[in-house]
């Protein structure tokens, strides 16, 4: 409760108060004097020898005068009385109200909290006669004056204060509190109305229907009534994104409108969990293989914690052979895995893929199926590296692409291959991953937002960590990566298979290999470790896992003849032909004829050092001036340029090919027309007089 009350508050007035108000003296000592006449009831104020008398024993005229003046007063109107037994409202309620009602609602609460501060002294009929009184005089306070258009809350020229209306507010803030003042409002209809069901069924269809559409097969398949489109549009806006595209929008895509879970790294460490996918290159690479043009699977192996991509691979498809390519790769790059987190996709769910993980030391876990939100982490890299890099290229073929740009690199690129040429608009596989390394190597040193913020020591302003910043901050903190030796990773990782051997030799994909050893090994089943990437020798291994030795690509394979004994027969072939050319020339001349080869003439020509050096320097000036070439703003002084060039090409000298096309092209401007009239008139510019102006 406020200390500092008001004289309406306590209820007690001096002669010094009193003076002058309507229906008493207007001086002090006449004030004393006319309560002495009428008995007033009076008593001594705390703390001073002043008498002060009761609201009561006042004249009417008085206390109505009285009342009016302290309608409103600040310091009593802020603060609710200490003995209050209002009903509070509950918080979670308010937040239900909008801003609109919430103004109101605070307005209706003065009048009621002024309504309930005079009541203390007048009855409360009174108090509601007061305010209306001074309302409809316009004598109230501003602070009440500005709210009383606020808390009528209507829309009418006229909008005051009435008995009625005080009194429904003061009786719905003692049932309800402030919430009972609160305007009530219009609610939206939510209720399905009895055309929706047939209407939704035509609209929420995979084939996604337009409203238009959905509504003519709701007119012509239903019996009447039928809403009007305006109608349908109101309810349908009514709806939520994802209940109105439930139908139209399968459990996939509907994720991309629900909640969702985001997964903190908070507590994981490097190498803790690896996450792998594959994605289908978006550009045309050609094939080191087949000289044709393909579209590469690039499969991915990032580190959750500081998401640094590890490892990655290249292969035709998303298949085992990638996965391990992948695994090795990033084993031999940043160390052993606890965690290999994967989809149920082909090149990850199978044995060869398990096992590797199993003798690696790691567990395999897979998200649900059709759930690639779950592994965002991996998901977001492929748009962010893969994605940037195809659109860098001509052969791109993603879904934004120009379709006639990409027709275009199509048939030029498929022309160039079949006439054997490499195609400019395709690169080779080497160039494709050179630049995928190098993209690689940038997003790794390139801030992340999934990664905690720093302090950039050049710039000195507040930035996220790149991945290999987060691995370094890692190993600062006592991280170190468990590493294998070179030869346990590539026994590990190449993939084995159960071959029987013959006389030393074992065939595994389409090849023969050769190990001496295996002679005693001869008809029995023994393990093959092959590697995709090197063809030229396979690991032999015993079905205990007993190393054998590595078996060579043809090993066992020799010359048919010797090489000198062939060279030999070569030699003694082409001397006899000779002979018998020899023969059949002297029957035809009747001379013996002597038949020799003859080396090409390839004579060299012979240059002066002085001379070839000045002719260099001459063809790079002449080099640079057509790189330099630019064509002059003034009209006047492209007109010059093209006589300059047209000089020198009839003079037999070669121009450029920027030079040549501006050449060809400018003297058909308009432009060059009208100056050439000028300037060709008495060779000089024109004077610059009004008219030239």
């Amino acid at each position: 409760m406020n200390c500092q009350t008001s004289s309406l508050t306590r209820g007690w007035y001096t002669a010094k108060e009193l003076a002058g108000m309507p229906g008493l003296p207007g001086t002090e000592r006449n004030i004393r004097e006319y309560a002495k006449r009428h008995g007033w009831e009076a008593q001594r104020r705390l703390g001073t020898k002043a008498l002060e008398y009761a609201f009561a024993v006042l004249p009417a005229e008085t206390q109505n005068a009285l009342l009016a003046r302290t309608v409103g007063e600040p310091e009593s109107a802020a603060t609710p009385s200490s003995n209050d037994e209002v009903q509070t409202t509950d918080l979670p309620e308010q937040r239900q109200l909008t801003e609109a009602q919430r103004r109101v609602m605070s307005a209706r609460v003065a009048f009621v909290r002024e309504i309930e501060r005079m009541t203390k002294m007048v009855s409360q009929q009174r108090a509601v006669d007061t305010l209306v009184a001074l309302a409809q005089s316009g004598d109230l306070s501003p602070y009440l004056a500005e709210r009383v258009v606020l808390a009528n809350d209507r829309k009418t020229a006229t909008r005051t204060l009435s008995e009625r209306t005080l009194k429904r507010w003061v009786s719905a803030f003692k049932q309800h509190g402030e919430r009972g003042l609160a305007p009530k409002r219009r609610q939206a209809n939510m209720s399905m109305p009895p055309w929706a069901s047939d209407f939704l069924k035509r609209y929420q269809r995979p084939q996604k229907p337009s409203v238009e559409a959905a509504y003519q097969l709701l007119v012509e398949q239903t019996e009447p009534p039928h809403p009007s489109i305006h109608q349908v549009r109101r309810w349908l806006a009514k709806l939520s994104p994802e209940a109105r595209e439930r139908g139209r929008m399968g459990p996939r895509e509907l994720k991309a409108m629900q909640p969702f879970k985001r997964r903190s790294t908070e507590g994981m460490w490097p190498n803790d969990v690896w996450v792998a996918d594959g994605h289908t290159f978006d550009a045309e690479v050609i094939n080191p293989l087949t000289g044709q043009a393909f579209r590469p699977e690039v499969t991915m192996i990032i580190d959750w914690a500081t998401r640094r991509i590890v490892g990655f691979a290249i292969n035709l498809a998303e298949s085992t052979l990638a996965t391990l390519d992948a695994l090795r790769d990033a084993v031999s790059r940043a160390g052993m895995f606890n965690l290999f987190y994967v989809d149920n996709g082909s090149g990850f769910d199978n044995a060869n893929v398990y096992e590797v993980v199993d003798r690696l030391g790691g567990t395999i876990t897979h998200s649900l199926p059709y759930n690639s939100q779950a592994r965002g982490v991996i998901e977001r890299p492929h748009k962010s590296i893969l994605v940037r890099l195809a659109k860098g290229m001509d052969s791109y073929i993603g879904a934004d692409m120009d379709p006639e740009a990409a027709n275009r690199v199509h048939k030029l690129s498929r022309k160039a291959i079949r006439d054997g040429l490499q195609p400019k608009q395709v690169p080779t596989f080497q160039a494709f991953f050179d630049h995928l390394n190098d993209a690689l190597d940038a997003y790794n040193h390139r801030p992340h937002s999934g990664l905690t913020k720093i302090r950039d020591l050049e710039t000195g302003r507040l930035r996220h960590q790149s991945p290999m910043e987060a691995w370094k901050s890692a190993e600062a903190e006592g991280f170190e990566p468990l590493t294998a030796p070179a030869d346990v990773v590539a026994s590990l990782m190449r993939p084995q298979e159960t071959r029987k051997t013959h006389r030393g030799e074992v065939r595994i994909n389409g090849e023969r290999y050769f190990l001496d050893a295996l002679r005693d090994f001869h008809g029995e089943e023994i393990k093959v470790a092959w590697d995709y990437r090197d063809a030229s020798s396979v690991g032999v291994y015993t079905l205990d896992g007993e190393w054998i030795g590595d078996a060579a690509l043809d090993g066992n394979a020799t010359p048919a003849m010797p090489r000198t004994m062939i060279q030999r027969a070569a030699d003694k072939r082409e001397a006899g032909q000779l002979n018998r050319l020899a023969k059949k020339a002297k029957t035809i001349t009747g001379h013996d004829v002597e038949i020799r080869s003859v080396e090409p003439a390839t004579a060299q020509p012979e240059y002066d050092d002085d001379r070839l050096a000045n002719a260099r320097a001459y063809a790079q000036q002449l080099e640079d001036q057509r790189a330099r070439f630019e064509i002059p703003q003034d009209k006047v002084q492209r007109y010059r340029l093209w006589q300059k060039l047209d000089a020198r090409l009839s003079a037999g000298e070669e121009l450029g090919e920027a030079e040549q096309r501006w050449h060809a092209n400018y003297q058909h401007h308009n432009d060059f027309r009208a100056i050439a009239k000028v300037m060709d008139a008495d060779g000089q510019p024109p004077a610059r007089n009004r008219r030239a102006v």
